[in-house]
């Protein structure tokens, strides 16, 4: 039987579907092999909307495994496609997802760029959840740089516009922001509140994604309250979701948390080896403030241990990495460590 014209595009458009499933309730790797066999339907058909759709899809799950380099390469070829058959809304998610790449890597002014690329195609081709996606990482570059007040007004612009389309995803994500920059500030009985709505979210809709983040997150919020039976459980969930999702970026997010939890407790046996493999994944991965981060609580076990002069160098290491992202509010911390280590005895 001679096969109607589209049949291809509709026949990868179920597979693609089944990879996004995959990659928000199940793994990474799923999610991959369902990308490739939508792709090999479209190599017989003429480039459409929906290849530039398959590749910026398969490109997130790169992401999520912490393959930022593999990512970016198919973040570009699906913005060429895009922008060769004017198809406004997916050059604008695929320069939004430039910009979570670059973001990653801690160039924050090309984030910024392609966020503002991302967000003119956006309000052009009338794609409401992609201004959402796009208000939410312009309010992640400003909590990084310490801008609180800008981070927050735009994660309540993105929760609100996500509120208004029934956008369950946005919503969640929007709050697990705001939630961050009040652990900043030490409302953690605002942090908490809106992590336990983020996570309801997440759970509703099996969103593993997000529920390992809200995690995450969740577990620094406890450890700054030190509250820290609560951090090793929000961690222990967090740690099973990555391990089982195959994501290493993740991963190294849990076990930097867990050695933070393992130093306070004053059991730092096993801190070292935790540390160790963070640093590779998050180098691995290109994530620069990870990596800083990973950095900065090496020097704080070093520090616990008496080893001062490693400290400082491990501090130093960090700050020239916080300095480079331009992550303004982690300089000032490590200098405030620097100084006093340079009145230790």
């Amino acid at each position: 039987m001679t096969r109607r014209p589209r049949d291809g595009v509709a026949e990868a458009r179920r597979l693609a579907e089944r990879g996004r499933t995959a990659a928000r309730c199940g793994t990474p790797v799923e999610a991959l092999g369902w990308f490739d066999r939508a792709l090999a339907v479209l190599h017989a058909e003429p480039a459409g909307e929906m290849l530039a759709d398959v590749l910026r899809w398969k490109g997130t799950a790169h992401r999520e495994c912490g393959d930022t380099a593999a990512a970016e390469r198919l973040y570009e070829e699906s913005q060429v496609v895009a922008e060769r058959i004017r198809y406004l809304a997916g050059a604008a998610h695929a320069a939004n997802c430039r910009g979570i790449v670059a973001q990653r890597r801690g160039e924050l002014a090309d984030a910024e760029q392609l966020y503002a690329r991302a967000s003119a195609l956006a309000e052009e081709s009338g794609e409401a959840p992609l201004s959402v996606m796009v208000q939410r990482n312009l309010g992640i570059v400003g909590s990084i740089r310490g801008d609180w007040a800008v981070a927050l007004e735009r994660f309540e612009a993105s929760r609100r516009t996500a509120e208004a389309t029934g956008d369950d995803d946005g919503v969640a994500r929007a709050l697990n922001n705001m939630a961050i920059v009040h652990t900043k500030q030490e409302r953690f009985d605002d942090a908490e509140r809106m992590y336990e709505r983020a996570l309801e979210l997440a759970r509703k809709h099996g969103d593993a994604v997000s529920e390992c983040v809200c995690e995450f997150n969740r577990t620094e919020m406890f450890i700054a309250a030190r509250r820290l039976d609560d951090a090793e459980g929000a961690c222990a969930i967090g740690l099973e979701i990555a391990d089982r999702r195959g994501d290493r970026l993740r991963r190294a997010e849990g076990l930097k948390l867990l050695a933070t939890i393992g130093r306070l407790r004053g059991d730092a046996a096993s801190c070292d080896a935790l540390l160790e493999e963070a640093l590779a994944l998050a180098d691995t991965g290109e994530d620069q403030c990870l990596h800083a981060e990973v950095l900065r609580e090496r020097a704080q076990l070093l520090r616990s241990r008496g080893q001062l002069e490693q400290a400082r160098k491990a501090l130093r290491a960090a700050r020239d990495q916080f300095v480079a992202v331009g992550a303004r509010p982690e300089v000032r911390g490590v200098n405030r460590e620097l100084a006093e280590l340079q009145t230790a005895v």
